[in-house]
């Protein structure tokens, strides 16, 4: 039996992201410029959140980055990839 070693933090922050990124893809569906928009939103806040606030924000920005990811299907460490659930 494999044991799940990712906290509940971990986890959430998974869930979260999948959350947020189903809600633009729908979102999406009737405002084609939705995803941009979000996505322009989402680097200013990450943007802000790195240069403006004080103490810990890794575990903010890194939401943040997944988000980001499962919406473009880009990642520093893969490259280019596919949309979360694209067809």
């Amino acid at each position: 039996m494999t044991t799940d070693k990712r906290t509940d933090l971990h986890r959430a922050k998974v869930g979260v992201s999948i959350l947020a990124t189903c809600i633009v893809q729908t979102m999406n569906e009737s405002d084609p410029t939705f995803t941009d928009r979000f996505l322009q939103r989402l680097s200013a806040a990450y943007s802000d959140l790195k240069d403006n606030t004080d103490g810990d924000v890794m575990e903010q920005l890194e939401l943040l980055s997944w988000t980001r990811s499962l919406l473009t299907g880009f990642d520093h460490i893969h490259g280019q990839g596919k949309p979360f659930l694209a067809d």
